[in-house]
């Protein structure tokens, strides 16, 4: 089999060859090994290592057409070496709002950023949100794929070009911020189910673009839920109505997978996941997380595809050898009867070892096998 064809067949919870091993390869360990940062530079991470390309910085969006009420406006308010302070002004009808984001706080980190000012600082300025998301929806015109093709060709079947599409509560949390978005979840529901509703709209387009791609595998990405340890109560009310509105959009095209990137505890909130209708669900972080490989594949493993959870702290402050010994730790808990992607517990860290990675990959192709 090739990768990719290993990879789909576990999506399928099916017996591949071996089993598939995908390091979440994000841009900033691609800019520390290669000083690039874009999906080309994540899949020759990849083709160096010998592992199959799954997550990387490919989306696909929406045109639009006709001249929209609302504008941004970017500057730089201060710089000093590679750190940067960004103010961004957002002007619609509405009025104003502004975020404050920096860059380059860790010198030998560059590409890390932190949001220090949300946009969204009272309940009202919701009705800016929502004001720009009707905006977009009223002037979408056709799907735009471009880069996901481009990707889904070079890399034939060595990777798994899979397509990111950001979820609803992540983007309101981007406007508001993890901790007030918890507020206002409890103060103002009414006020915030009428943003999601335009939200959701917004992102089944993109997922309506992902359909018209030929990439086979999408991620909705609900870590923000599932890091803020949110209850089963708040999840199924404000994140698996949406959940389950993609994973439907996703399923009405055969040969189409849908998957959920999480992180945290999230031992309770699988039971809604699955019936949101997921193919897979990733991470199952190994140090906030509360459910381990084998308990997730024996309880869910006919359900869904699990993904994970190699830790990823190894592979920055361990060494070869623990790196092989955790690999087979993973094999040991999930890689029986199929249905399992060896993958990172969450990013690879910008100051990972090669050699480290390198010892993971050879631990699954030499015990990995089926």
């Amino acid at each position: 089999m090739t990768r990719k064809e290993a990879f789909l067949t576990a999506l399928r919870l099916e017996t591949p060859d071996r089993v598939p091993i995908s390091p979440l390869f994000h841009c900033r360990y691609a800019n520390e090994r290669y000083g690039r940062s874009d999906w080309r530079a994540v899949f020759d991470l990849h083709q160096e290592l010998g592992s199959t390309h799954f997550r990387g910085p490919i989306g696909v969006s929406f045109a639009t057409s006709g001249e929209s009420a609302y504008s941004s406006e970017s500057r730089a308010l201060e710089q000093q070496g590679a750190r940067t302070v960004t103010e961004t002004i957002y002007r619609g009808p509405e009025g104003e709002l502004r975020a404050v984001d920096v860059i380059g706080m860790i010198p030998h980190d560059p590409l890390t950023h932190k949001r220090t000012e949300y946009p969204v600082k009272r309940i009202q300025d919701w009705q800016f949100v929502r004001g720009y998301y009707e905006d977009q929806l009223a002037r979408a015109s056709g799907p735009v794929f471009e880069t996901a093709a481009e990707a889904f060709d070079l890399m034939a079947g060595d990777g798994v070009p899979s397509v990111g599409i950001a979820s609803v509560y992540g983007t309101l949390g981007n406007w508001r911020g993890m901790q007030d978005l918890l507020y206002d979840l409890y103060d103002a529901p009414d006020v915030i189910d009428s943003v999601r509703d335009v939200m959701r709209e917004y992102s089944l387009l993109c997922v309506d673009a992902f359909r018209a791609s030929p990439c086979e595998v999408a991620w909705y990405d609900i870590c923000w839920a599932t890091g803020s340890h949110m209850g089963p109560e708040m999840f199924e009310r404000f994140v698996a109505p949406d959940v389950a509105a993609v994973c439907e959009r996703v399923r009405e095209v055969p040969g189409r997978f849908i998957g959920l990137y999480t992180l945290g505890r999230i031992r309770k909130l699988l039971p809604a996941m699955v019936e949101a209708g997921a193919h897979f669900v990733e991470t199952f972080e190994p140090n906030e997380g509360d459910i381990s490989l084998r308990e997730a594949k024996r309880a869910w493993g006919r359900d869904i595809c699990v993904m994970g959870n190699f830790d990823s702290i190894l592979l920055a402050r361990g060494t070869p050898e623990q790196c092989c010994k955790e690999a087979l730790r993973c094999l040991n808990e999930a890689m029986e009867g199929g249905g399992y992607i060896m993958v990172s517990g969450d990013e690879v860290p910008a100051d990972a070892k090669w050699e480290n990675l390198v010892a993971w990959a050879e631990t699954v192709a030499e015990h990995g096998k089926y």
